[in-house]
């Protein structure tokens, strides 16, 4: 199970520290990510591994959402706009223990996404296909698979949610006040329509709705710069938005404060722009347009676990302590 001072072997004894903790938890949905597209022999890793950071902060942290009961109106709504990146949330779903509802909206007490149904990803009736699909798997709120389409859905749900507010909340009764986050990427924002939600969503200053953008610099073909060069930030602030920055999608004090910022934010919806390194961690790949649609390889995955202090040949692993975390964190909040 890795060496005693690993964080795996750590995190079985009980003796890790918080930051130590937050690690073990982000490095074991990247390892998920990887070994599922890997079984798979199709997929797209290398996003998955650069915004389990994001994810995770957020979902940890902030993401208004009960596990118990995904389909409590006033939720949180998260939308995976980079659909591509599905096996991300599917991870996510597991390991904060979200339950099934069927497509009558009733509640099964069975895992949405059990780990099993993980390691049968984009396998026929596997509750993980390809891309994230909606009343197929419990716990996404949008079929996400054209680029663009999930983060102009967004601006639709932040719309509906101010229209619920006005309609039936009262005076020290405010039964809807959620908050939309749609995580997006270089794809998301040269489709048109992500440009004209954006600027409608500026113009109604929907300030409950948060855009995060993976600014990862790669597309399936190459450098983003092949087709797309322009200055997302200012064309934002040109909509009318927020921008704010965080540098590395590894450091969670810089995530937690941007999307306090966004929560503090009360005149305008809010783009954080997200420095990512696509697979990262993974020595021959990271930075690379091989990680975005394709698995990383048996060596490759070997070598990346390595460098997360992870059992190399362990696979599908989810450490001692890791759902109890994520229990404590979404689950009690």
């Amino acid at each position: 199970m890795g060496s005693s001072g690993s964080p795996v072997a750590r995190s079985e004894a009980g003796i890790l520290s918080g930051h130590e903790l937050d690690r073990l938890c982000i490095n074991t949905i990247r390892t998920l990510s990887m070994d599922a597209v890997q079984q798979a022999n199709s997929g797209h890793p290398g996003t998955a591994m650069a915004m389990a950071p994001v994810v995770y902060c957020l979902w940890q942290q902030f993401l208004a959402f009960d596990p118990q009961d995904p389909i409590w109106p006033g939720r949180d709504r998260f939308v995976l706009s980079i659909g591509h990146a599905s096996i991300l949330l599917y991870s996510m779903l597991h390991l904060c223990g979200v339950k099934a509802v069927n497509p009558q909206y009733e509640r099964l007490g069975e895992l949405s996404v059990p780990l099993e149904d993980i390691k049968r990803f984009r396998q026929l009736d596997s509750k993980c296909p390809g891309h994230p699909e909606y009343r197929w798997t419990s716990g996404v709120e949008t079929t996400t698979g054209p680029l663009g389409q999930g983060v102009a859905t967004s601006v639709g749900m932040a719309m509906a949610g101010r229209w619920m507010a006005s309609y039936f909340n009262r005076p020290g009764f405010e039964m809807f006040d959620y908050d939309v986050y749609a995580l997006c990427g270089d794809g998301c924002m040269m489709e048109g329509v992500s440009s004209e939600a954006a600027s409608l969503a500026g113009h109604l200053k929907l300030s409950n709705l948060c855009w995060i953008y993976d600014n990862n610099r790669i597309t399936i073909e190459g450098h983003t710069e092949l087709a797309f060069s322009e200055d997302v930030a200012t064309r934002f602030i040109g909509y009318g938005w927020n921008v704010t920055r965080v540098g590395d999608a590894n450091d969670q004090d810089m995530l937690g404060r941007a999307f306090q910022t966004f929560r503090n934010t009360q005149d305008r919806p809010t783009l954080i722009v997200v420095d990512s390194h696509i697979a990262y961690g993974a020595p021959n790949k990271q930075d690379t347009s091989a990680a975005h649609g394709e698995p990383l390889g048996e060596e490759e995955i070997r070598l990346t676990k390595r460098n997360y202090g992870w059992p190399e040949d362990a696979k599908f692993l989810v450490p001692d302590g890791v759902r109890e975390h994520f229990h404590q964190g979404m689950g009690q909040r």
